[in-house]
């Protein structure tokens, strides 16, 4: 009989995507390169995180899931405050992307040229000393996502990285890393998606930023 065919009904996943808040290495006049050094949120990134968390305080999100890097703990956190009940998840697969030799150096000492040369260019150009591809980047957020897809979750705050984030853009859009600034968050910037499937992607908003004052 048909009574034990089961329907197995895959409930589409929102994902909130939070870049961390700014720190004084984001900041002119002299900006630098972070990665994976622990710099702090400064002021007006501890502001911000608290407006982008007040910002999502009416999501049901159930689970908060962020890099270890301090910017974007503490970020997390600001956001965690407005959901106590979410699962609270240090998760590798969304920490920073190595910049190998180039972490604390200017944009000038890094790329060679203070405008950032071709990391503002073209970064599928760069190959970083000692640190991680952007492919690797990708295949670690590909393997989160599907993990996320997988599970029983359907409703997470992801708080992670500027570079990360242009990344997922360009693998979420099937788009060359050429494209990569086409994506680009603020900071404390809040992008919503929605998958339904793998290939079945929607983005809802991209870098909504004007609850910050």
């Amino acid at each position: 009989s048909h009574n034990n065919i089961k329907i197995i009904i895959k409930m589409p996943k929102t994902i909130y995507l939070v870049r961390h808040g700014e720190t004084d290495f984001n900041t002119d006049p002299v900006p630098r390169v972070r990665g994976r050094i622990p710099v702090p949120l400064n002021e007006t990134g501890l502001r911000h995180a608290n407006q982008a968390g007040e910002f999502l305080k009416d999501e049901k999100i159930t689970a908060i899931y962020y890099s270890a890097v301090n910017r974007a703990k503490q970020t997390a956190e600001a956001v965690h405050k407005f959901h106590p009940e979410a699962k609270f998840v240090e998760e590798p697969l969304v920490l920073d992307i190595s910049w190998g030799d180039w972490e604390g150096k200017t944009y000038d000492e890094a790329f060679g040229d203070k405008n950032g040369g071709d990391y503002l260019k073209d970064p599928s150009r760069l190959l970083i000393p000692n640190g991680e591809s952007f492919y690797s980047v990708v295949d670690r957020f590909r393997q989160f996502l599907f993990r996320i897809l997988k599970s029983d979750e359907d409703n997470i705050c992801v708080v992670t990285h500027g570079t990360n984030l242009n990344l997922l853009g360009c693998f979420m859009f099937d788009a060359p890393f050429k494209k990569f600034w086409n994506f680009y968050m603020s900071a404390c910037g809040v992008t919503k998606i929605v998958m339904n499937d793998s290939d079945d992607i929607r983005i809802k908003y991209w870098n909504a930023g004007h609850f910050l004052k």
